[in-house]
């Protein structure tokens, strides 16, 4: 037998999430369009309705109590499962309206996106996309959170909440203004590398951990005079001829080609998988399903569970963005 609850009950946990997720009442009212005493009062009804406290207010902040976080992982499976059963009774044509969210990096969304993007839209045009972008710890927190549909970086970690399965591999790259004297033509050493004056993403993402990792083994130290969580910038410093510069090959476009000298840094540094993130046990719409095939045709969403994707032979950066002959590449323009 189902137990009667209050028929507010959803509205006052979607107030509770928001707080938690924006850290102030007053945010979370400005995301919401509601007014702050609508979002207070669904929190303290909330709080009536289960018999606990969900924040502690005593320092004047919103500081989440234990019960609240027990509460705020539940509230993600119960609105996941509402989701699931709104799409299940969904006209299946109707859904490929709507917002698609995808957290990932700039350099993804810059350099990879585009086309599938387009291609999307132009056979789906009531559809939209929002992007999330930033460094790997936040884009993981955005998927377990269920903030965003589906994820796209590297995912060299274990989670109990998040699949991954595998798009491409990608080595790293170094970049010197064209026809520098950095190197005069010769392949760099790793210790000519590190006298540098070397520009780098800033921590947070992979290149720098990778780099720093890799110059204390051969108990190196670099000469690191900018970092940058933007690869736009970085390539711009470097095209001042302020420095060179390591990224992920993905980041270099056939102009950057001619304008720098080009390094391929795979004798130093292991190549990286990138892969689409997805929460496990999340319910994806018909339409999140249908762009996510049109960048992964073989993918497999009954497997979404299983936690990391059986590894096959991975194809290269250039393989995969040649895999779709009707996508014509952004790095291919």
């Amino acid at each position: 037998m189902i137990e009667e609850i209050s028929g507010d009950f959803l509205q006052w946990l979607r107030g509770f999430y928001f707080v938690v997720e924006k850290g102030s009442v007053r945010r979370a009212a400005i995301a919401m369009g509601r007014e702050q005493p609508t979002i207070s009062r669904q929190i303290k009804c909330l709080e009536k309705e289960l018999g606990v406290t969900l924040f502690d207010r005593s320092s004047g902040k919103m500081i989440i109590t234990p019960e609240g976080k027990i509460l705020q992982a539940e509230a993600v499976s119960i609105f996941e499962d509402v989701k699931r059963v709104k799409g299940e009774f969904s006209n299946q044509e109707l859904s490929y309206r709507g917002e698609i969210v995808i957290a990932t990096t700039h350099v993804i969304i810059d350099a990879i996106l585009p086309p599938y993007v387009q291609n999307f839209r132009k056979l789906h045009p009531g559809v939209t996309f929002r992007f999330e972008g930033g460094m790997r710890e936040g884009i993981y927190e955005m998927i377990e959170s269920a903030a965003a549909d589906f994820g796209i970086t590297t995912f060299d970690t274990f989670s109990h909440a998040i699949a991954f399965h595998y798009l491409y591999e990608t080595e790293l790259a170094l970049i010197t203004p064209k026809n520098s004297h950095f190197f005069r033509g010769k392949f760099p050493t790793l210790r000519q590398i590190a006298k540098g004056p070397l520009i780098l993403i800033a921590r947070g993402g992979v290149v720098e951990p990778m780099v720093g990792a890799r110059f204390f083994k051969e108990r190196l130290k670099p000469n690191v005079i900018i970092t940058h969580n933007n690869f736009v910038s970085v390539k711009e410093y470097v095209h001042r001829g302020m420095g060179i510069a390591i990224l992920s090959a993905h980041a270099i476009t056939p102009e950057d080609e001619q304008r720098f000298d080009v390094y391929r840094m795979d004798r130093y540094f292991p190549k990286r998988e990138y892969g689409i993130l997805l929460k496990k046990k999340k319910y994806l719409s018909p339409l999140v399903k249908a762009f996510i095939r049109s960048i992964k045709p073989d993918i497999d969403f009954s497997a979404a569970d299983a936690g990391r994707e059986k590894k096959a032979r991975i194809p290269s950066l250039d393989e995969f963005l040649k895999s779709n002959p009707d996508i014509k590449s952004a790095n291919a323009d």
